[in-house]
Protein backbone atom coordinates (compact mmCIF):
# COMPACT_ATOMS: atom_id res chain seq x y z
CA UNK A 1 0.00 0.00 0.00
CA UNK A 2 2.78 2.42 0.94
CA UNK A 3 4.74 1.65 -2.23
CA UNK A 4 1.62 2.17 -4.34
CA UNK A 5 0.94 5.52 -2.63
CA UNK A 6 4.47 6.81 -3.15
CA UNK A 7 4.46 5.66 -6.78
CA UNK A 8 1.10 7.37 -7.35
CA UNK A 9 2.36 10.64 -5.90
CA UNK A 10 5.59 10.53 -7.97
CA UNK A 11 3.70 9.80 -11.19
CA UNK A 12 1.34 12.72 -10.50
CA UNK A 13 4.25 15.11 -9.99
CA UNK A 14 5.99 13.92 -13.18
CA UNK A 15 2.80 14.35 -15.23
CA UNK A 16 2.29 17.89 -13.95
CA UNK A 17 5.88 18.84 -14.74
CA UNK A 18 5.64 17.29 -18.22
CA UNK A 19 2.55 19.35 -19.02
CA UNK A 20 4.47 22.57 -18.41
CA UNK A 21 1.71 24.03 -16.24
CA UNK A 22 3.85 26.01 -13.81
CA UNK A 23 2.18 29.35 -13.14
CA UNK A 24 2.86 32.37 -11.01
CA UNK A 25 -0.08 34.28 -9.58
CA UNK A 26 0.46 37.16 -12.02
CA UNK A 27 0.51 34.76 -14.98
CA UNK A 28 -2.71 33.15 -13.75
CA UNK A 29 -4.38 36.57 -13.55
CA UNK A 30 -3.32 37.46 -17.09
CA UNK A 31 -4.57 34.14 -18.46
CA UNK A 32 -7.93 34.62 -16.78
CA UNK A 33 -8.38 38.08 -18.30
CA UNK A 34 -7.55 36.71 -21.75
CA UNK A 35 -9.61 33.53 -21.66
CA UNK A 36 -12.49 33.97 -19.21
CA UNK A 37 -15.77 34.05 -21.16
CA UNK A 38 -17.72 36.02 -18.52
CA UNK A 39 -15.15 38.83 -18.56
CA UNK A 40 -15.03 38.91 -22.35
CA UNK A 41 -18.85 39.11 -22.43
CA UNK A 42 -18.76 42.14 -20.13
CA UNK A 43 -16.14 43.71 -22.38
CA UNK A 44 -18.43 43.26 -25.39
CA UNK A 45 -21.34 44.72 -23.39
CA UNK A 46 -19.28 47.79 -22.54
CA UNK A 47 -18.29 48.30 -26.18
CA UNK A 48 -21.95 48.03 -27.23
CA UNK A 49 -22.90 50.64 -24.62
CA UNK A 50 -20.25 53.01 -25.95
CA UNK A 51 -21.74 52.77 -29.43
CA UNK A 52 -25.19 53.27 -27.92
CA UNK A 53 -23.95 56.60 -26.57
CA UNK A 54 -22.79 57.60 -30.07
CA UNK A 55 -26.20 56.59 -31.42
CA UNK A 56 -27.99 58.76 -28.86
CA UNK A 57 -25.77 61.70 -29.79
CA UNK A 58 -26.80 61.24 -33.42
CA UNK A 59 -30.43 61.96 -32.51
CA UNK A 60 -29.51 65.65 -32.16
CA UNK A 61 -28.26 65.85 -35.73
CA UNK A 62 -30.47 66.62 -38.75
CA UNK A 63 -31.62 63.88 -41.09
CA UNK A 64 -31.27 64.30 -44.84
CA UNK A 65 -32.91 61.93 -47.27
CA UNK A 66 -32.99 61.68 -51.05
CA UNK A 67 -36.29 60.48 -52.51
CA UNK A 68 -37.16 59.48 -56.03
CA UNK A 69 -40.24 58.08 -57.72
CA UNK A 70 -41.26 56.89 -61.16
CA UNK A 71 -44.94 56.80 -62.11
CA UNK A 72 -46.30 55.04 -65.18
CA UNK A 73 -49.93 55.53 -66.28
CA UNK A 74 -51.82 53.61 -68.96
CA UNK A 75 -53.63 55.23 -70.59
CA UNK A 76 -51.74 58.50 -70.36
CA UNK A 77 -53.47 61.43 -68.74
CA UNK A 78 -55.07 64.09 -70.96
CA UNK A 79 -55.21 67.74 -69.98
CA UNK A 80 -57.76 70.11 -71.61
CA UNK A 81 -56.52 73.63 -72.14
CA UNK A 82 -59.28 75.69 -73.81
CA UNK A 83 -60.34 74.20 -77.11
CA UNK A 84 -57.31 71.94 -77.26
CA UNK A 85 -56.31 68.92 -75.27
CA UNK A 86 -52.82 67.68 -74.50
CA UNK A 87 -51.94 64.08 -73.82
CA UNK A 88 -49.19 63.84 -71.20
CA UNK A 89 -46.41 61.32 -71.09
CA UNK A 90 -47.15 57.89 -69.71
CA UNK A 91 -44.37 58.15 -67.14
CA UNK A 92 -43.33 60.82 -64.66
CA UNK A 93 -40.15 61.14 -62.59
CA UNK A 94 -39.78 62.99 -59.34
CA UNK A 95 -36.66 63.70 -57.23
CA UNK A 96 -36.57 65.31 -53.82
CA UNK A 97 -34.33 66.21 -50.87
CA UNK A 98 -35.83 66.33 -47.40
CA UNK A 99 -34.09 67.79 -44.34
CA UNK A 100 -35.51 67.35 -40.84
CA UNK A 101 -34.11 68.95 -37.68
CA UNK A 102 -35.66 68.39 -34.22
CA UNK A 103 -35.57 71.64 -32.24
CA UNK A 104 -37.28 70.67 -28.99
CA UNK A 105 -38.92 67.40 -27.97
CA UNK A 106 -39.71 68.09 -24.34
CA UNK A 107 -36.14 67.39 -23.27
CA UNK A 108 -36.37 63.74 -24.33
CA UNK A 109 -33.37 63.88 -26.64
CA UNK A 110 -31.13 65.46 -24.00
CA UNK A 111 -32.27 63.10 -21.26
CA UNK A 112 -31.94 60.15 -23.62
CA UNK A 113 -28.36 61.10 -24.36
CA UNK A 114 -27.60 61.50 -20.66
CA UNK A 115 -29.15 58.09 -20.00
CA UNK A 116 -26.99 56.54 -22.73
CA UNK A 117 -23.92 58.13 -21.09
CA UNK A 118 -24.96 56.72 -17.74
CA UNK A 119 -25.55 53.31 -19.31
CA UNK A 120 -22.08 53.37 -20.85
CA UNK A 121 -20.61 54.44 -17.51
CA UNK A 122 -22.45 51.64 -15.73
CA UNK A 123 -21.22 49.15 -18.33
CA UNK A 124 -17.67 50.34 -17.69
CA UNK A 125 -18.19 50.02 -13.93
CA UNK A 126 -19.60 46.53 -14.41
CA UNK A 127 -16.60 45.65 -16.57
CA UNK A 128 -14.25 46.89 -13.86
CA UNK A 129 -16.27 45.00 -11.26
CA UNK A 130 -16.14 41.84 -13.36
CA UNK A 131 -12.39 42.27 -13.70
CA UNK A 132 -11.93 42.67 -9.94
CA UNK A 133 -14.28 39.75 -9.25
CA UNK A 134 -12.39 37.56 -11.70
CA UNK A 135 -9.00 38.50 -10.26
CA UNK A 136 -10.33 37.90 -6.75
CA UNK A 137 -11.64 34.50 -7.82
CA UNK A 138 -8.29 33.62 -9.41
CA UNK A 139 -6.50 34.64 -6.21
CA UNK A 140 -8.91 32.54 -4.15
CA UNK A 141 -8.54 29.47 -6.36
CA UNK A 142 -4.76 29.95 -6.52
CA UNK A 143 -4.67 30.03 -2.71
CA UNK A 144 -6.89 26.94 -2.70
CA UNK A 145 -4.38 25.04 -4.84
CA UNK A 146 -1.50 26.18 -2.63
CA UNK A 147 -3.35 25.19 0.53
CA UNK A 148 -4.24 21.72 -0.73
CA UNK A 149 -0.65 21.38 -1.94
CA UNK A 150 0.60 22.22 1.56
CA UNK A 151 -1.90 19.83 3.11
CA UNK A 152 -0.55 17.11 0.82
CA UNK A 153 2.97 17.90 2.03
CA UNK A 154 1.75 17.74 5.64
CA UNK A 155 0.10 14.39 4.90
CA UNK A 156 3.42 13.17 3.53
CA UNK A 157 5.17 14.34 6.73
CA UNK A 158 2.58 12.58 8.85
CA UNK A 159 2.97 9.47 6.72
CA UNK A 160 6.75 9.41 7.17
CA UNK A 161 6.37 10.07 10.90
CA UNK A 162 3.84 7.24 11.23
CA UNK A 163 6.20 4.95 9.30
CA UNK A 164 9.09 5.73 11.66
CA UNK A 165 6.89 5.20 14.71
CA UNK A 166 5.73 1.85 13.31
CA UNK A 167 9.34 0.80 12.81
CA UNK A 168 10.09 1.69 16.44
CA UNK A 169 6.97 -0.17 17.53
CA UNK A 170 8.13 -3.23 15.55
CA UNK A 171 11.45 -3.21 17.41
CA UNK A 172 9.67 -2.89 20.75
CA UNK A 173 7.25 -5.68 19.84
CA UNK A 174 10.15 -7.95 18.88
CA UNK A 175 11.78 -7.22 22.23
CA UNK A 176 8.56 -7.73 24.14
CA UNK A 177 8.33 -4.10 25.27
CA UNK A 178 4.84 -3.43 23.90
CA UNK A 179 1.80 -5.62 23.35
CA UNK A 180 0.34 -6.71 20.03
CA UNK A 181 -2.64 -4.45 20.69
CA UNK A 182 -0.35 -1.43 20.95
CA UNK A 183 1.43 -2.47 17.76
CA UNK A 184 -1.91 -2.73 15.95
CA UNK A 185 -2.69 0.83 17.00
CA UNK A 186 0.51 2.01 15.28
CA UNK A 187 -0.46 0.03 12.18
CA UNK A 188 -3.92 1.60 12.24
CA UNK A 189 -2.41 5.05 12.56
CA UNK A 190 -0.19 4.43 9.51
CA UNK A 191 -3.14 3.17 7.46
CA UNK A 192 -5.17 6.29 8.33
CA UNK A 193 -2.24 8.50 7.28
CA UNK A 194 -2.08 6.68 3.93
CA UNK A 195 -5.79 7.33 3.39
CA UNK A 196 -5.34 11.00 4.34
CA UNK A 197 -2.50 11.33 1.82
CA UNK A 198 -4.69 9.90 -0.95
CA UNK A 199 -7.51 12.26 0.00
CA UNK A 200 -5.11 15.20 -0.06
CA UNK A 201 -3.94 14.22 -3.56
CA UNK A 202 -7.56 14.09 -4.76
CA UNK A 203 -8.32 17.46 -3.15
CA UNK A 204 -5.29 18.98 -4.90
CA UNK A 205 -6.41 17.68 -8.28
CA UNK A 206 -9.93 19.07 -7.75
CA UNK A 207 -8.51 22.47 -6.78
CA UNK A 208 -6.34 22.43 -9.91
CA UNK A 209 -9.38 21.56 -12.04
CA UNK A 210 -11.28 24.57 -10.64
CA UNK A 211 -8.35 26.86 -11.37
CA UNK A 212 -7.90 25.40 -14.85
CA UNK A 213 -11.54 25.98 -15.76
CA UNK A 214 -11.45 29.59 -14.55
CA UNK A 215 -8.24 30.31 -16.47
CA UNK A 216 -9.55 28.65 -19.64
CA UNK A 217 -6.41 26.54 -20.17
CA UNK A 218 -6.05 22.95 -21.33
CA UNK A 219 -3.49 21.68 -18.83
CA UNK A 220 -3.46 21.04 -15.10
CA UNK A 221 -1.69 24.04 -13.52
CA UNK A 222 1.09 23.59 -11.01
CA UNK A 223 1.37 26.86 -9.08
CA UNK A 224 4.40 28.57 -7.59
CA UNK A 225 4.60 29.27 -3.89
CA UNK A 226 3.83 32.76 -2.62
CA UNK A 227 6.56 34.77 -0.89
CA UNK A 228 7.03 33.80 2.73
CA UNK A 229 5.32 35.74 5.49
CA UNK A 230 8.42 36.05 7.64
CA UNK A 231 9.38 39.38 6.05
CA UNK A 232 5.81 40.63 5.48
CA UNK A 233 5.85 44.14 6.98
CA UNK A 234 2.05 44.45 7.03
CA UNK A 235 1.69 41.16 8.92
CA UNK A 236 4.29 42.25 11.46
CA UNK A 237 2.36 45.50 11.90
CA UNK A 238 -0.92 43.64 12.43
CA UNK A 239 0.63 41.59 15.23
CA UNK A 240 0.72 44.74 17.40
CA UNK A 241 -2.67 46.17 16.42
CA UNK A 242 -4.86 47.35 19.27
CA UNK A 243 -8.35 48.89 19.30
CA UNK A 244 -7.13 52.31 18.19
CA UNK A 245 -5.12 50.92 15.27
CA UNK A 246 -8.06 48.79 14.19
CA UNK A 247 -10.36 51.81 14.24
CA UNK A 248 -7.89 53.80 12.13
CA UNK A 249 -7.63 51.00 9.54
CA UNK A 250 -11.43 50.68 9.48
CA UNK A 251 -11.80 54.41 8.80
CA UNK A 252 -9.34 54.28 5.91
CA UNK A 253 -11.00 51.17 4.48
CA UNK A 254 -14.43 52.80 4.63
CA UNK A 255 -13.19 55.91 2.84
CA UNK A 256 -11.57 53.82 0.14
CA UNK A 257 -14.68 51.66 -0.19
CA UNK A 258 -16.86 54.71 -0.96
CA UNK A 259 -14.95 55.26 -4.20
CA UNK A 260 -13.67 51.77 -4.93
CA UNK A 261 -16.66 49.51 -4.26
CA UNK A 262 -18.17 48.66 -7.65
CA UNK A 263 -21.58 47.68 -6.28
CA UNK A 264 -21.94 51.07 -4.60
CA UNK A 265 -20.94 52.89 -7.79
CA UNK A 266 -23.54 50.95 -9.77
CA UNK A 267 -26.22 51.88 -7.24
CA UNK A 268 -25.25 55.56 -7.47
CA UNK A 269 -25.49 55.36 -11.26
CA UNK A 270 -28.85 53.62 -10.89
CA UNK A 271 -30.14 56.55 -8.82
CA UNK A 272 -29.08 59.01 -11.51
CA UNK A 273 -30.65 56.78 -14.16
CA UNK A 274 -33.95 56.81 -12.27
CA UNK A 275 -33.77 60.59 -11.97
CA UNK A 276 -33.26 60.94 -15.71
CA UNK A 277 -36.20 58.63 -16.40
CA UNK A 278 -38.28 60.82 -14.11
CA UNK A 279 -37.24 63.90 -16.09
CA UNK A 280 -38.22 62.22 -19.34
CA UNK A 281 -41.69 61.56 -17.97
CA UNK A 282 -41.97 65.22 -17.05
CA UNK A 283 -41.15 66.09 -20.64
CA UNK A 284 -44.19 64.17 -21.89
CA UNK A 285 -46.33 67.19 -20.86
CA UNK A 286 -44.20 69.68 -22.83
CA UNK A 287 -44.59 70.72 -26.49
CA UNK A 288 -42.36 69.50 -29.30
CA UNK A 289 -40.93 71.63 -32.11
CA UNK A 290 -39.68 70.30 -35.46
CA UNK A 291 -38.21 72.04 -38.53
CA UNK A 292 -38.60 70.30 -41.90
CA UNK A 293 -37.37 71.55 -45.28
CA UNK A 294 -37.75 69.88 -48.67
CA UNK A 295 -36.73 70.54 -52.28
CA UNK A 296 -38.73 68.72 -54.98
CA UNK A 297 -37.93 68.28 -58.68
CA UNK A 298 -40.87 67.12 -60.82
CA UNK A 299 -41.41 66.62 -64.57
CA UNK A 300 -44.20 68.62 -66.17
CA UNK A 301 -45.50 65.60 -68.07
CA UNK A 302 -44.57 66.98 -71.47
CA UNK A 303 -40.81 67.51 -71.55
CA UNK A 304 -38.93 64.43 -70.42
CA UNK A 305 -36.15 64.97 -67.90
CA UNK A 306 -36.99 68.62 -67.56
CA UNK A 307 -37.69 69.15 -63.87
CA UNK A 308 -39.47 71.98 -62.17
CA UNK A 309 -38.11 72.73 -58.67
CA UNK A 310 -40.17 73.64 -55.62
CA UNK A 311 -39.19 74.33 -52.01
CA UNK A 312 -41.10 73.88 -48.77
CA UNK A 313 -40.14 74.86 -45.21
CA UNK A 314 -42.33 73.66 -42.35
CA UNK A 315 -42.03 74.58 -38.69
CA UNK A 316 -44.38 72.34 -36.75
CA UNK A 317 -45.28 72.47 -33.08
CA UNK A 318 -47.24 69.92 -31.09
CA UNK A 319 -48.67 70.10 -27.56
CA UNK A 320 -50.27 67.00 -26.03
CA UNK A 321 -53.69 67.74 -24.51
CA UNK A 322 -55.67 64.53 -24.05
CA UNK A 323 -55.55 61.93 -22.73
CA UNK A 324 -53.03 62.66 -19.96
CA UNK A 325 -53.98 59.97 -17.44
CA UNK A 326 -51.39 57.55 -18.78
CA UNK A 327 -48.66 60.19 -18.83
CA UNK A 328 -49.43 61.21 -15.26
CA UNK A 329 -49.42 57.59 -14.10
CA UNK A 330 -46.05 56.99 -15.76
CA UNK A 331 -44.73 60.17 -14.13
CA UNK A 332 -45.73 59.00 -10.65
CA UNK A 333 -44.31 55.56 -11.33
CA UNK A 334 -40.95 57.08 -12.33
CA UNK A 335 -41.01 59.31 -9.24
CA UNK A 336 -41.47 56.37 -6.86
CA UNK A 337 -38.82 54.35 -8.69
CA UNK A 338 -36.46 57.26 -8.11
CA UNK A 339 -37.28 57.30 -4.39
CA UNK A 340 -36.77 53.53 -4.22
CA UNK A 341 -33.34 53.78 -5.85
CA UNK A 342 -32.20 56.43 -3.34
CA UNK A 343 -33.33 54.33 -0.38
CA UNK A 344 -31.64 51.23 -1.77
CA UNK A 345 -28.36 53.14 -1.95
CA UNK A 346 -28.59 54.02 1.73
CA UNK A 347 -29.31 50.39 2.61
CA UNK A 348 -26.35 49.27 0.50
CA UNK A 349 -24.06 51.82 2.15
CA UNK A 350 -24.99 50.45 5.57
CA UNK A 351 -24.34 46.89 4.40
CA UNK A 352 -20.99 47.76 2.83
CA UNK A 353 -19.96 49.66 5.96
CA UNK A 354 -20.81 46.65 8.14
CA UNK A 355 -19.00 44.30 5.74
CA UNK A 356 -15.90 46.50 5.72
CA UNK A 357 -15.77 46.71 9.50
CA UNK A 358 -16.17 42.93 9.75
CA UNK A 359 -13.45 42.36 7.12
CA UNK A 360 -10.99 44.59 9.00
CA UNK A 361 -11.68 42.78 12.29
CA UNK A 362 -11.30 39.42 10.54
CA UNK A 363 -7.94 40.47 9.09
CA UNK A 364 -6.56 41.66 12.43
CA UNK A 365 -7.86 38.52 14.12
CA UNK A 366 -6.43 36.26 11.40
CA UNK A 367 -2.98 37.87 11.78
CA UNK A 368 -2.96 37.40 15.53
CA UNK A 369 -4.27 33.84 15.19
CA UNK A 370 -1.39 33.16 12.81
CA UNK A 371 1.13 34.33 15.38
CA UNK A 372 -0.48 32.12 18.04
CA UNK A 373 -0.58 29.13 15.68
CA UNK A 374 3.12 29.58 14.84
CA UNK A 375 4.07 29.63 18.53
CA UNK A 376 1.87 26.60 19.21
CA UNK A 377 3.50 24.67 16.37
CA UNK A 378 7.01 25.52 17.61
CA UNK A 379 6.17 24.34 21.13
CA UNK A 380 4.43 21.23 19.86
CA UNK A 381 7.31 20.33 17.53
CA UNK A 382 9.83 20.63 20.36
CA UNK A 383 7.62 18.59 22.68
CA UNK A 384 7.08 15.92 20.03
CA UNK A 385 10.80 15.48 19.40
CA UNK A 386 11.40 15.04 23.14
CA UNK A 387 8.55 12.56 23.47
CA UNK A 388 9.74 10.60 20.45
CA UNK A 389 13.18 10.26 22.00
CA UNK A 390 11.61 9.17 25.30
CA UNK A 391 9.49 6.62 23.45
CA UNK A 392 12.61 5.25 21.79
CA UNK A 393 14.13 4.87 25.27
CA UNK A 394 10.91 3.22 26.48
CA UNK A 395 10.18 6.01 28.97
CA UNK A 396 6.61 6.68 27.78
CA UNK A 397 3.77 4.47 26.68
CA UNK A 398 2.51 3.84 23.16
CA UNK A 399 -0.65 5.77 23.96
CA UNK A 400 1.34 8.85 24.92
CA UNK A 401 3.39 8.60 21.72
CA UNK A 402 0.27 8.31 19.57
CA UNK A 403 -1.29 11.26 21.36
CA UNK A 404 1.85 13.31 20.72
CA UNK A 405 1.75 12.35 17.06
CA UNK A 406 -1.88 13.45 16.80
CA UNK A 407 -1.10 16.69 18.61
CA UNK A 408 1.73 17.53 16.18
CA UNK A 409 -0.44 16.73 13.16
CA UNK A 410 -3.21 18.98 14.49
CA UNK A 411 -0.74 21.81 15.17
CA UNK A 412 0.61 21.59 11.61
CA UNK A 413 -2.86 21.67 10.13
CA UNK A 414 -3.83 24.57 12.40
CA UNK A 415 -0.75 26.49 11.30
CA UNK A 416 -1.52 25.86 7.64
CA UNK A 417 -5.13 26.96 8.17
CA UNK A 418 -3.97 30.12 9.96
CA UNK A 419 -1.60 31.04 7.10
CA UNK A 420 -4.28 30.71 4.45
CA UNK A 421 -6.90 32.19 6.74
CA UNK A 422 -4.76 35.33 6.84
CA UNK A 423 -4.38 35.35 3.05
CA UNK A 424 -8.13 34.92 2.56
CA UNK A 425 -8.94 37.65 5.09
CA UNK A 426 -6.66 40.04 3.17
CA UNK A 427 -8.34 38.99 -0.05
CA UNK A 428 -11.81 39.64 1.38
CA UNK A 429 -10.88 43.17 2.47
CA UNK A 430 -9.23 43.91 -0.88
CA UNK A 431 -12.41 42.77 -2.61
CA UNK A 432 -14.83 44.87 -0.55
CA UNK A 433 -12.69 48.00 -1.03
CA UNK A 434 -12.52 47.45 -4.79
CA UNK A 435 -8.73 47.17 -5.03
CA UNK A 436 -6.95 45.28 -7.80
CA UNK A 437 -4.02 44.24 -5.62
CA UNK A 438 -3.13 44.15 -1.94
CA UNK A 439 -0.24 46.63 -2.15
CA UNK A 440 -2.49 49.60 -1.33
CA UNK A 441 -3.98 47.69 1.61
CA UNK A 442 -0.47 46.95 2.92
CA UNK A 443 0.30 50.68 2.90
CA UNK A 444 -2.93 51.38 4.81
CA UNK A 445 -2.07 48.72 7.40
CA UNK A 446 1.36 50.22 8.04
CA UNK A 447 -0.16 53.71 8.23
CA UNK A 448 -2.74 52.45 10.74
CA UNK A 449 -0.01 50.91 12.87
CA UNK A 450 1.72 54.28 13.25
CA UNK A 451 -1.37 56.05 14.63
Amino acid sequence: MRRFLLLFMMLGAVMLAAQGGFLTLQEARELALQNNAAYQAKLAEYQAAEWGKVSALGNFLPTLSLDGSWLYMDPAATVTAGPASITLNNDFRTLGLSLSQPLFLGGKLWQGYQISKLTAGMAQTELTGQRLTLLNEVDRLYLGVLQTKDLLALSDLDLRSATRNLELAQLKLDNGLISSADYLRFQSRLASKEVAALQSRTALQLAQLNLRNTLGIDFMPEVDDLPGLEQDASLQALYDYDFQNTEALTTMALEKGKTGNMALQLLDSGVELSRRAYQIRKGSFLPSLMLVGSRQYEENGIDRYKFTPSTQVILSASLPLLPQVGNYAELKKAEFNYQKARLEVQTAINGIQLGTEAAVLSLVSAAQQLRAARLALDYTQTSYEQLQERFRLNLISSTEMLDADLMLSSARIAMDGAVYGYHKARLALVDIMGLESASELDAMIITGANI
